[in-house]
Order: structure tokens, then sequence, then C-alpha cells
């Protein structure tokens, strides 16, 4: 089970998902549907929004919390749909808790904004929302294949619903708030010839459970994130190197304003 009921700090909320007893009163349980095994070991490169990276490959697999025939019959129909609102928990900031005002990177990591106006993960309950493209659907397993993720593997997933084109966008004007000002971080991106040297061995230390990849769809990632321009908010625009876990193995980054070098893939 995993309580929401976290508080500022996410005390009984990290409680509960290590173990702890029921919540009772006011507390809210959840029981995880299943885990979301991804191509993002580390925070570090994930991309700021589903459908970003269409190669960002996650695998749903459910939990045994209920016999294989029971989610079998949850899933049905689901494979008509091209996408599905995934509900998950940042279970990685639980720890860190949650705050009011937080500075989203887009906007240098300089500004604050009420976390309601935000996409952070430090938030209370710690409760994300990602729109996915489903990939297939294998009911025997069972499990679900996901394209477009922004999900760190490992990440908790506590329900599905698919999504509608005729429902789910709005009607009407809408408004990009504080977006609509804010720059999209972009990088030109250029490999080594040592990179690519490294790369078919790289993409062979894809470990168990992880989505797997040929060649070219691992160089193709790889670009599309680092073209993302990783860096933390407040070192963008400095040249220098940095490091992205993906699968495997380490992209090495060697950036100099907005030119992006991918070095050695370790």
């Amino acid at each position: 089970m995993v309580d929401v009921d976290g508080g500022a700090r996410g005390g009984r909320f990290l409680a509960s998902i290590c173990g702890g007893g029921p919540l009772y009163g006011t507390g809210v349980e959840l029981e995880p549907i299943g885990t979301m095994r991804t191509c993002f070991p580390e925070k570090f490169g994930i991309p700021r929004q589903s459908g970003l990276v269409p190669l960002a490959r996650g695998v749903l697999r459910f939990a045994d919390t209920q016999p294989a025939a029971v989610w079998r019959d949850a899933l049905r129909g689901l494979e008509g749909f091209s996408h599905a609102w995934v509900t998950f928990v940042f279970h990685e900031a639980v720890a860190e808790g949650w705050k009011a005002l937080v500075r989203p990177p887009r906007l240098g990591g300089k500004e604050k904004m009420g976390v309601w106006a935000t996409r952070s993960p430090h938030r209370p309950n710690f409760l994300g929302l990602s729109l996915l493209e489903i990939e297939a659907v294998d009911g025997e397993m069972p499990a679900i294949r996901f394209r477009g993720v922004d999900l760190l593997d490992g990440t908790p997933v506590v329900d599905l619903r698919p999504y509608h084109p005729e429902h789910d966008f709005p009607r009407g004007a809408t408004r990009d708030g504080w977006i609509a000002g804010a720059p999209e971080p972009a990088a030109a991106v250029a490999w080594s010839e040592a990179a690519l040297r490294d790369l078919p061995g790289a993409v062979t230390r894809t470990p168990v459970g992880m989505p797997g990849y040929a060649e070219a769809e691992a160089r193709s990632l790889v670009e599309a994130l680092v073209a993302l321009d990783p860096r933390p908010a407040h070192q963008r625009g400095q040249s220098g190197e940095w490091a992205m876990r993906l699968l495997g193995f380490d992209v090495k980054i060697r950036m100099e304003g907005a030119r992006a070098t991918v070095v050695a893939l370790t």
C-alpha cells in the first residue's frame, strides 16, 4: 500500500512504501498496480515532459498483488486506444518532502512559482501524471509497452485511463501562464568518432527488464535526449562536461554554449 497523506516531509508516506502498516482516519491508501521499467536509471537527463522523445520506452509490469487474470480483465479494451494517462508516484522525491514554492527549470532555476503552477515532483502526495503512447498491450504477461516516457526506472504506477481526444482536449481559448514566456532549452548534437565506436558495445549492456534497443535506435535516443540540453537549469549556457546514465551505460557530453558533442559511451 502507498499512503499519500505524506505531510510536508513525506514521513508517513515514506514509511508506508517502505513496509509500514496501514493508516486509518484521514490517511488515503493507494496500492500500486505495477512498476514502470524505463531506459532512465537516474533522474538526470529524463525529458521534462512526456512525448518529447518518442524513442524513450517504458514497460509497465503488473504487481503480484492480484492474479494475472484480474489484470488481464482490467486491460480489456485498452488496446484500442493510442495513448493512456498514467498516474504514478514520484517515489524518489518523497524523502525530500514537498515545497509550496519551486524553481522551474524552464525559468533557469532563478524564479519561484507555486508548485501547483508547475510539474515539479516535490508536490503534496507526490503524484505525477503523464500522457504516454501505447506501443503494445501484452495480455499474456500481462504488461504494457509505452513510448515517449518521462519516468524514472522503477516508478510505481497507481492508475491508468485511456486518452479521449474528443474529451481530453480543452474547448475554447487556453492560457499557457508563465510557460508562454519561458525559453525552450535546445542543443545541436554531434558525435565524436570514439563515441560512435563505443555504441555497439554499449547497447549490449542493457540491464535485464529494461526496454531493448537496436544500435540505430539507441543512437537516435541519445541524440534526442542530448538535444533537449540536459544541463541543470543554473548551468545552462556554461561550457563543460556532463554525464547522463542511460540504459546500462553513461553518455558523456561536452557542452559549449548551445552545441553538444557526445564524446564517449562508457
